[in-house]
């Protein structure tokens, strides 16, 4: 195992020690949740903090601060390989029971895990048998279950262990409060389930000068652009979005569609443009350069669109789409489904749609189109929601409060076994930790639709 050493100097006097669990490694890390410097560096200053993965993509310089040991076991992983991903992740699993063993040795008080992967926090608690804690956001096997049926009954079965093992941790973080209640109306003490939005660049997403990003796209100041970013897999649903759109842009030559990013669905969607008779309407720009890049694409629109098809586990999501469109300002067309919802619903910053239903998203998209003054009211409240929902500062302060919260505890009780108190024990938060900064333009619980029929390993659509 290779080990980078940022350890700063200290005094005699032990430390807590926390470790950090992330297949990818820091600098993939670092790209998918922006707020990891900020994390590992508010760790840092109360802890000795040791990060453990597999080797990704170089971390940019600032990511690793000062007081963080960075173990990089030796096998390399490439995130955009998918049958990589799929090999590394499976090793990856596999060598759980020995890091579990090693951090134990270590004396590591506390384990932190930032995402959801069968039977992980199983098998942490196996082996190491002190706090561990971990975020649920995805469940892998019910979603390829829905297009693999043999893996259905596995699914079911693994999945009833992970929600097994969730309900003894001390502490959960979910990305929405669709999934935190979904955890609670299945045993977990809402006490106990913490809500962290994925947070958002604020200073990279922000409004820009929207000549100049038209300019640099190539559409006129008459023109009606609407946008939808991110990678082109058929999750994304972005044929969905031709097909429903492809009758508005007939009708309407200033109404273009602005497609930021690659994937697999790259040919398809040409393709299908062509056949639709809309391929003039449709700019397909593949990767940009630079993240900035896509910025001032997002800049150029009149309207970010945000779809998912409505897969089980995207409801426990927010896309980053969402948060990149409301940080520039844009008023958005989301799909209807739990954490977009929360984000979108009854905050005017857009308007909501069923992701099954076409007519639904072409009434939303001309309503919209139609009436400038709601936009531009919309417009200047998507800004203030990105920056209520998803600040990188408030978010990392949040999660580190509440880990080092459970640091605050007597060390010598978290080596124990299931029948130890400390071990279900609820985590007693402080009240700014605990509390969601945007449920305020979320609905009120009694008045969302209960989660209780979603099932695990549910194939169909779920009711929303």
């Amino acid at each position: 195992m290779k080990v980078k050493s940022h350890m700063s100097e200290t005094t005699n006097r032990r430390r807590p020690r926390i470790a950090l669990w992330f297949r990818y490694g820091p600098g993939d890390h670092a790209q998918l949740f922006s707020a990891l410097p900020d994390l590992l560096r508010r760790l840092a200053e109360k802890a000795d903090v040791h990060y453990f993965g597999l080797r990704g993509a170089p971390a940019a310089d600032g990511v690793i601060p000062p007081g963080v040991t960075v173990h990089e076991l030796p096998f390399s992983v490439r995130r955009a390989d998918g049958r990589d991903k799929w090999i590394k992740t499976l090793l990856w699993l596999a060598l759980l029971p020995w890091l579990g063993l090693r951090c134990r040795r270590m004396g590591i008080e506390l384990i932190f895990m930032d995402e959801t992967l069968p039977l992980s926090t199983r098998l942490a608690r196996v082996f190491y048998r002190g706090h561990v804690i971990t975020m649920v956001a995805d469940f892998f096997l019910t979603i390829y279950g829905e297009t693999q049926p043999w893996l259905r009954l596995p699914a079911r079965w693994i999945n009833a262990l992970d929600l097994r093992a969730w309900r003894r941790l001390p502490l959960l973080f979910t990305k929405t409060e669709t999934a935190r209640r979904y955890l609670i109306e299945r045993g977990a003490a809402p006490e106990k389930v913490v809500v962290t939005y994925n947070p958002c660049d604020l200073e990279r997403y922000r409004p820009r000068d929207r000549a100049e990003a038209r300019r640099r796209f190539g559409f006129d100041p008459t023109d009606y652009v609407a946008v939808h970013h991110g990678i082109l897999h058929p999750n994304k649903g972005n044929d969905f979005l031709l097909r429903s759109l492809a009758p508005i842009l007939r009708e309407q030559p200033r109404v273009k569609l602005l497609l930021i990013g690659d994937g697999p669905e790259m040919p398809i969607l040409r393709r299908l443009a062509r056949e639709l008779d809309v391929e003039s309407q449709i700019r397909l720009t593949g990767w940009l350069p630079a993240l900035e890049d896509v910025s001032w694409g997002l800049n150029a629109a009149d309207v970010g669109l945000v779809m998912r098809r409505g897969q089980f586990s995207d409801h426990f999501h927010v896309t980053d789409t969402l948060a990149h469109n409301l940080a520039c300002g844009l008023p958005v067309l989301a799909a209807r489904l739990g954490g977009m919802e929360e984000i979108v619903g009854g905050a005017d910053v857009g308007e909501l749609f069923d992701p099954t239903d076409a007519d639904d998203l072409r009434d939303k998209f001309t309503a919209l189109m139609n009436d400038p003054a709601r936009r531009a009211r919309q417009a200047a409240a998507a800004r203030r929601r990105a920056e209520t929902c998803f600040a990188r500062d408030d978010i990392a302060r949040r999660t580190a409060a509440a880990l080092l919260n459970l640091l605050s505890e007597d060390v010598s009780a978290f080596y124990c076994g299931d029948d130890h108190p400390s071990t279900n024990r609820a985590a007693e938060l402080p009240p700014s930790v605990g509390w969601n900064p945007c449920s305020s333009g979320a609905p009120s619980p009694e008045n969302v639709k209960s989660t209780s029929k979603m099932k695990l390993d549910e194939t169909a659509r779920p009711e929303r």
